[in-house]
């Protein structure tokens, strides 16, 4: 590999690893927020519990109130029993008592119900506190450790930045700027070719591509996404060979342009199952689907040799997607289809 390429392949990895780093750092307060969140909901546990016993003891003050008041009452009643003149007066202050002590056993069945709920609310205030008291010194310790982490990974992503910034120094600008547009839009800028394929997008390379990038003169970028290629033969011992077609062994499904097929142009599924070739062609403009082709005991690069030889290999990252879109390529897959081709 040239010295810029070798750099680039360096440089990616380096940057990535910026990339990942930065994003564990910018994880941390998210972390440390949920962290707090579930703090925060045992705190208001027992908060909740040391309320529910508040409001049982007012409650049980009020309702002592009251059948202090009724006690009074009964004392006045009593006391007036003596001066009364009438059988009906007498009988009248009788019904007045009566009533007061059912008020008075009402309230006392009340307080006795609060006073036997407050060992229950004592017993959960106490569970309360006592994992309040855990989650707060686990949650410690967790910041703790989420604070060396962060330390650490500042560390490392410092140290990756600068080897960046060192390998950028030593590349040539244009392939730089090449670099970063297409790892800014694709996510990463260098791909390795394995099988005669780009290992980004899995798109199949033609002859002359797979001839330029192997001598390493020059730096080739991938026809359909973009990545600038590289080649290691190590890692291609089990290459097979460009039929003469000039199409390598065939994939189990592979999406094309094929210019000739419909008014428009299309967008064809070539697959090859269960010994059977499958052709679906969905139009480049509309997106409906126009042809479908399935032939037994055959492959796709022979029974559609005509099609094939003049389509364009393009990347669709979506498995299944003839299955899941019968009928019709929806905007979004379109718009993705046609962006892979060339501005004309």
């Amino acid at each position: 590999m040239p010295t810029d390429l070798e750099n680039l392949v360096e440089l990616q990895k380096v940057d990535l690893e910026v990339a990942r780093l930065n994003a564990q750092l910018e994880a941390i307060p998210k972390t440390i927020a949920r962290i707090d969140a579930q703090l925060a909901a045992s705190r208001k546990g027992v908060e909740e519990a040391r309320a529910a016993i508040r409001a049982g003891e007012g409650a049980k003050r009020q309702y002592e109130q009251e059948v202090g008041s009724l006690n009074e009452k009964i004392a006045k009643f009593r006391s007036q029993s003596s001066s009364v003149k009438t059988n009906e007066q007498y009988k009248a202050l009788l019904s007045e008592i009566a009533h007061a002590e059912g008020q008075i056993a009402a309230f006392e069945e009340k307080i006795l119900g609060i006073m036997m709920n407050a060992d229950t609310l004592h017993a959960q205030l106490s569970a309360a506190e006592a994992a309040l008291k855990s989650e707060s010194a686990e949650v410690e310790r967790q910041k703790a450790e989420a604070a060396r982490e962060a330390e650490t990974q500042r560390a490392a992503s410092a140290k990756a930045l600068a080897r960046s910034r060192q390998l950028r120094k030593q590349m040539d600008d244009s392939l730089l700027a090449t670099y970063d547009r297409v790892l800014k839009s694709r996510g990463f800028a260098v791909a390795e070719v394995l099988e005669h394929r780009c290992t980004a997008c899995q798109v199949l390379l033609r002859p002359q591509v797979l001839s330029n990038i192997r001598t390493g003169q020059d730096v080739v970028h991938c026809d359909s996404c973009g990545r600038i290629l590289y080649f290691l033969p190590e890692h291609n011992v089990k290459t097979v060979a460009a039929n003469s077609t000039g199409i390598a062994h065939q994939a189990e499904r592979e999406w094309m342009f094929v210019p000739s097929l419909g008014a428009n142009g299309a967008f064809v599924v070539f697959i090859n199952h269960k010994g059977n070739a499958t052709m679906k062609a969905y139009d480049a403009v509309s997106g409906e689907a126009i042809v479908r082709r399935v032939e037994k005991n055959a492959l796709c690069r022979n029974i559609f040799a005509d099609e094939i030889r003049d389509a364009r290999n393009l990347f669709v990252d979506e498995a299944n997607l003839e299955d899941k879109y019968k009928e019709q390529l929806p905007p979004e897959v379109l718009d993705d289809l046609r962006h892979q081709l060339p501005k004309s």
